[in-house]
C-alpha cells in the first residue's frame, strides 16, 4: 500500500487529500514546467499516524491546560514502521545514494533538512504541533490533516517570486518580478503582452543590479501558469545557468482600484451576471455561494450563515476544500454574548471550517451588545465585522418591527468603526436603504465598505457620490 505521490501523480482535483499548493505544482509539472521534484504525505498519512493505538489514548488526554505534557507524550510515539519506509524510499528517490537538501513544509510552517532522520522527525514535529494547536482551541484531530510536501532545493545563481499578475497595477495585463539580493530586493513590473519593463523598484541595498534581459523570460512562464491553473499566483524561482526553476506556489488576489470612497459590495440573491466595480458579493445561500466564487475568482465571496444549518455548512465546507475556492468566505451567525462566538467557532472547527490565511471569518454586529462589547468579541478571533443596519437600528430603539434609523444608529457606526480601527480588522456596513445622512457618516469615519442590494444599486449609487461630494466640499 502507497499512501505518498509524487507532483506529477496529483492534480487540482486532488486538493482535498493533498493540499492546494501540491496540487497545483502537480499541474504545472505535467504541463512541462520546470518544477523542482517533490513528493507529498496526504491527509492519508496524518491519518495513519493518528490511527495509531498510542496516538490515539493520548489524544484523549487532550487538555488545553496541559499542552507541554500533551506535546511530549505525542513526540515519544514514533512514525508508523510502513509509512516510515514509504517516506525513506521516497526521499532516496529524490537523493538518489547520497543525502539532499530537501524544503519540509505544510500551510503552517516550513524547515529544510539534509538527511533522512530528520526528514522523518520534521513530519513528526510538523503533525503534532498541528495536533497542539487543535487541542488548544478545541477541534477535531481526525477531521483536520495536514499534508506535508518534501521538495528537493535546487541550486541557484540568483532567485525570487514571480507575481504572475502584478499587485501593484492590479490588472492582469501585467506580471512583476522580485529579484532577491543580500541586502535588499528588486522588483520589475513587465507588459506581458511586450515584455517591456514599466517600472523597476529597488528596497534596501542593491550592489549589483539586475539586467531585464536575465529575467524576461518569466514574463512568458506568468503567461503560461495562469493558463494552466486560472487565476493569479505568486511563484517562488531559482535561476541556474540560465535555466528558471520553479518551487513554492500560492494564490493571490489582485487588489482593484477604488473609484468611491467606500468599497461597493453587492447582497445578492442569485449568481450575478456581472462584478463591474464591485468589490465583493454576500450571499445567504452556500450553493449561490459557491457558484458566485467559481464566476468571479478574483472577487471575495461572503456566505451570510443565518443559523448553523448543517446542510449550508455542509455544502460551504466542500466547496472550501474540495473545489478550493479560497475566495469564498464565511459571515457568522448572529450571537449575543462572546461565549456564543466562541461555542459558534468551536462547532465550526468540529466541522474542519477554521480561520485561517486563507478562510476569513466576519462577525456579524446584529445585537446592540455586539456594539457595545465589541472589542471583546473581536478578541475572539474574527477578521472582520458586518454592520446590520436593518437589525441594530431595530434593537437600539427596542422595537419589534423595522424602523427608521435615528441618531442611536450614528452613535453605533462612530463607536464600531473607532473598534474595528484600534483592533485593525474591516468593517463592512450592510445597508437597508441608501440615506444620505447614514453614507455621509460612513465616510466621515473611513468605514471600510458597504453592503448593497444589487436592486438598489443605482439608488445607492448616487447618494453615495452625493455624501462623498459633501465631505470634500469646503468647511466640512
Amino acid at each position: 500500500m502507497h499512501s505518498l505521490s509524487f507532483l506529477a501523480e496529483i492534480s487540482l482535483g486532488d486538493a482535498s487529500s493533498f493540499g492546494e499548493e501540491a496540487a497545483a505544482l502537480g499541474d504545472l509539472t505535467k504541463a512541462g514546467v520546470s518544477v523542482s521534484p517533490a513528493f507529498v504525505l496526504p491527509a492519508a498519512a496524518y491519518g495513519e499516524f493518528l490511527a495509531q493505538k498510542e496516538v490515539k489514548s493520548i489524544l484523549n488526554l487532550c487538555d488545553s491546560k496541559k499542552l507541554e505534557e500533551f506535546h511530549r507524550l505525542l513526540m515519544g510515539i514514533p512514525l508508523p514502521t510502513r509509512l516510515t519506509k514509504e517516506i525513506e524510499g521516497f526521499y532516496r528517490s529524490l537523493s538518489g545514494p547520497r543525502d539532499t537538501l530537501v524544503s519540509v513544509r505544510s500551510v503552517r510552517a516550513k524547515k529544510q533538512v539534509s538527511d533522512a532522520p530528520s526528514l522523518l522527525s520534521t513530519i513528526k514535529r510538523f503533525w503534532v504541533d498541528h495536533m497542539l494547536s487543535i487541542c488548544d482551541r478545541g477541534g477535531n484531530f481526525f477531521k483536520e490533516p495536514l499534508p506535508i510536501i518534501v521538495q528537493q532545493v535546487a541550486d541557484s545563481d540568483f532567485s525570487g517570486n514571480l507575481h504572475t499578475s502584478s499587485p501593484e497595477v492590479g490588472s492582469t495585463d501585467f506580471c512583476a518580478v522580485e529579484v532577491n539580493h543580500p541586502s535588499g530586493k528588486e522588483r520589475f513590473i513587465f507588459e506581458k503582452g511586450t515584455a517591456d519593463v514599466t517600472k523597476r523598484i529597488v528596497s534596501g541595498v542593491v550592489e549589483a543590479p539586475t539586467a531585464r534581459e536575465e529575467v524576461a523570460d518569466l514574463v512568458s512562464w506568468s503567461q503560461k501558469i495562469e493558463q494552466i491553473l486560472g487565476g493569479s499566483y505568486t511563484v517562488s524561482w531559482k535561476n541556474y545557468r540560465g535555466e528558471f526553476v520553479f518551487e513554492e506556489i500560492k494564490t493571490v488576489f489582485l487588489p482593484r482600484l477604488r473609484t468611491t470612497a467606500l468599497e461597493v459590495w453587492f447582497d445578492v440573491d442569485g449568481v450575478p451576471d456581472s462584478a463591474e466595480g464591485v468589490w465583493g458579493f454576500v450571499v445567504r445561500d452556500a450553493a449561490t455561494a459557491k457558484d458566485t466564487a467559481k464566476k468571479f475568482p478574483s472577487h471575495k465571496v461572503l456566505l451570510l450563515l443565518e443559523g448553523t444549518d448543517f446542510e449550508q455548512i455542509d455544502e460551504f465546507r466542500e466547496a472550501r476544500h474540495k473545489e478550493g475556492l479560497k475566495n469564498l468566505h464565511l459571515t457568522l451567525p448572529p450571537v449575543r454574548t462572546v461565549d456564543g462566538l466562541r461555542e459558534i467557532k468551536r462547532h465550526l472547527s468540529g466541522e474542519r471550517i477554521q480561520r485561517g490565511p486563507h478562510l476569513k471569518f466576519f462577525f456579524r454586529a446584529f445585537y446592540p451588545s455586539n456594539v457595545i462589547l465589541l472589542k471583546q468579541f473581536l478578541e475572539v478571533g474574527v477578521d472582520g465585522v458586518i454592520f446590520d443596519e436593518a437589525a441594530l437600528a431595530q434593537g437600539l430603539l427596542g422595537a419589534e418591527t423595522k424602523v427608521e434609523p435615528d441618531d442611536s444608529l450614528g452613535w453605533a457606526i462612530s463607536e464600531a468603526s473607532k473598534i474595528a480601527k484600534s483592533e485593525g480588522v474591516e468593517l463592512l456596513y450592510l445597508g437597508d436603504r441608501a440615506r444620505s445622512w447614514v453614507l455621509f457618516e460612513l465616510v466621515r469615519r473611513g468605514v471600510k465598505g458597504i453592503i448593497v442590494p444589487q436592486k438598489h444599486q443605482k439608488e445607492f449609487g448616487k447618494a453615495l457620490q452625493e455624501a462623498e461630494g459633501e465631505r470634500l466640499s469646503p468647511g466640512v
